[in-house]
């Protein structure tokens, strides 16, 4: 068993906080939030993971129909950190000027986000792993506020899985040779925080090799597995040339590049596997102290991926559900076993279901938070509600993007025409995939019911019924793309407030199904379209005109700092050497912190220094 810090020794005694007791007297749930890097649902991956298919899956609820509302790490995580659509975090990008670490300290959100409202619950918060992009041997200390511990990953290193170097609170940085980075991050896990946050990075691409990169142990599993040869996997000319913007313009793959993506496929499961090992010591460790059944364990990841989908040769950032509808699976109180719910959630929800299990008052939650609670579909994952599966408020989807798509690979090219605004629609009955490109305003509309894999875009020669489809699909966009807290909970509530005021219409309208009535007809076509003039890599309220309602182009700048100008180009070279071996190997899979810790050492003042950048870095 690894060390324990001293922050928690106490936990590790009482199996919880002192004097945390939930309304009927019993201790508070303890939160265990494992979060992988890049990990898709829809090529399989998770069928792969054996202690996640028996312990959690199996023991607690799966749920289908969860979504990333921006499918690019940092923007991500900063949504589910501040329960905020990235339109009102304004962390828009992995890099300058659309976002990174410097920008969410910059903004504002370092002072309030999830863990300073869960502490006034009374959780003692950890976290432990890759944080947000652009955190780094530069800006490390002061380390991201509001945790009692964190032990971050820090750049040029973070994804450099066999080049490990993490500052724990502030401190200088330590390197950590001789061990993979998934052991590392398992060895630090060995303890018992309320709240306890994990973030390793695999399967992420490990950015100096262009290919991700699993512990050693792992190198020989899945010798004949292969990229999914979905419908959706590499398409035929017919069906390429109808989707939006660059999408349709993508050359068939073909030798190498379908190599590779089986190649990236087998490699990206190996390495999941040491996450596997990782979520079977958290449980083990949750086990022995007596408060796995107290515990709330979530698996999920911060973007999906691509291999292959769409002619796209891997990676994430497109409104495609392979980016963005993600793996999620919860064991834990009230929670049933083996139950696959197909309930609606996107990764806005996150933050506002913590504080509902933490017992945090109503009126002491953040005034800005934009999802809501999932912790009553976790509890009733079968549950049923009103206008459900026809498209009402609690199954429309925002999802949006800014900046360019470049593939993980090291030589591959970069698509910079790549922002868009998108609407899902995640209805049993009513589900809908509407994408709005920029610059070239070009749109895509998919059936997801009759068409999952997304290759029949309804707007390439479309029918009238199709155009009446997408005014309606256009008005609900033009409200959520700057949603804000109500609005984004319910957008279909803006859309008859403008009605009435403009038609003098008092009908009530919840669901997509009612909207289609044709007596609605005039009012929904009269509304203006959605507009994105130009391809930016940051967000400019001016450049996604028109808004609705007009006052929503403020884009949550009543809660955040002034950020629009905000820039930040620099790039890191990695100075400490990697290990000469691939490591991960058997006899490291049960290595304490202690065995770790006896080869660390603290980064020197030259190594700390920027260096000069040695390749691009990928996003």
């Amino acid at each position: 068993m690894a060390l324990l810090s001293s922050l928690f020794i106490s936990l590790l005694a009482i199996g919880g906080v002192q004097g945390n007791k939930g309304h009927d007297g019993s201790a508070k749930p303890n939160i265990v939030f494992l979060m992988t890097d890049d990990q898709d649902r829809l090529l399989g991956s998770m069928d792969y993971m054996p202690v996640l298919q028996k312990e959690m899956v199996a023991k607690g609820t799966q749920f289908t129909q969860h979504y990333t509302t921006t499918a690019q790490c940092c923007p991500s995580r900063v949504s589910l950190l501040r329960g905020q659509a990235a339109h009102n975090t304004n962390v828009t990008n992995v890099m300058s000027p659309g976002g990174n670490y410097d920008k969410f300290v910059v903004a504002g959100h370092n002072d309030d986000y999830l863990p300073m409202w869960l502490k006034k619950a009374g959780y003692n918060v950890e976290y432990i792993g890759k944080f947000l992009n652009g955190h780094n041997i530069l800006n490390y200390n002061p380390g991201p506020k509001g945790w009692d511990h964190v032990d971050n990953l820090i750049e040029p290193y973070t994804l450099a899985v066999n080049n490990v170097v993490m500052s724990a609170n502030g401190d200088t940085p330590i390197s950590y040779p001789g061990f993979h980075q998934t052991d590392v991050v398992r060895a630090k896990a060995q303890e018992e925080p309320f709240f306890l946050t994990l973030t390793p990075t695999s399967p992420h691409t490990d950015t100096s090799v262009g290919d991700t990169v699993p512990c050693q142990r792992h190198m020989n599993l899945f010798t004949n597995v292969t990229a999914p040869r979905s419908p959706n996997y590499n398409p035929s000319d017919e069906i390429q040339k109808t989707a939006g913007g660059y999408i349709g313009t993508l050359p068939l793959l073909e030798g190498r590049n379908i190599s590779f993506t089986d190649h990236h496929q087998r490699s990206r499961l190996q390495s999941l596997i040491g996450i596997d090992e990782m979520l079977e010591d958290i449980l083990s460790l949750l086990e022995k102290k007596g408060v796995l059944e107290n515990t709330y364990v979530v698996f999920t990841s911060d973007n999906g991926y691509h291999l292959g989908s769409h002619r796209m040769l891997a990676g994430k950032t497109t409104s495609y559900a392979e980016d963005t509808n993600l793996p999620l699976v919860v064991r834990g109180p009230g929670v049933s076993s083996g139950i696959s719910s197909s309930l609606p959630g996107t990764h806005l929800d996150l933050a506002m279901t913590f504080l509902d299990i933490a017992g945090l008052p109503k009126n002491e939650y953040p005034p800005f938070l934009d999802g809501r609670s999932l912790l009553p579909q976790w509890h009733k994952p079968t549950m049923e509600y009103p206008g459900q599966g026809q498209g009402n408020a609690q199954e429309v989807m925002n999802v949006e993007y800014w900046g360019g798509h470049r593939f993980d690979t090291l030589d591959a090219q970069i698509y910079p025409n790549n922002s868009y605004k998108s609407l899902r629609i995640v209805g049993e009955e009513f589900a809908f995939l509407y994408n709005h490109w920029c610059y070239t305003n070009e749109q895509e509309l998919y059936n997801t019911v009759d068409d999952p894999y997304e290759i029949h875009n309804l707007l390439h020669n479309p029918e009238a019924q199709v155009l009446r489809l997408a005014d309606r699909l256009n008005a609900m966009l033009l409200v959520t793309k700057s949603c804000a807290e109500d609005t984004c909970r319910d957008p279909w509530k803006v859309l008859l407030a403008e009605m009435k005021q403009s038609c003098g219409m008092k009908d009530k309208i919840t669901t997509l199904k009612q909207a289609m009535n044709p007596k609605y007809d005039d009012f929904f076509s009269s509304l203006p379209k959605v507009n994105i003039q130009r391809c930016l890599d940051f967000q400019d309220a001016k450049n996604e005109a028109p808004f609705l309602p007009a006052e929503s182009e403020q884009l949550g700048r009543a809660y955040r700092l002034p950020t629009d100008t905000f820039a930040h180009t620099l790039i890191l070279k990695a100075l400490v050497e990697p290990n000469e071996e691939p490591q991960g190997t058997l006899e490291q899979r049960h290595a304490t912190l202690e065995d770790i810790m006896s080869k660390a050492r603290e980064l020197t003042a030259d190594e700390l220094k920027p260096g000069q950048p040695s390749t691009p870095r990928l996003i």
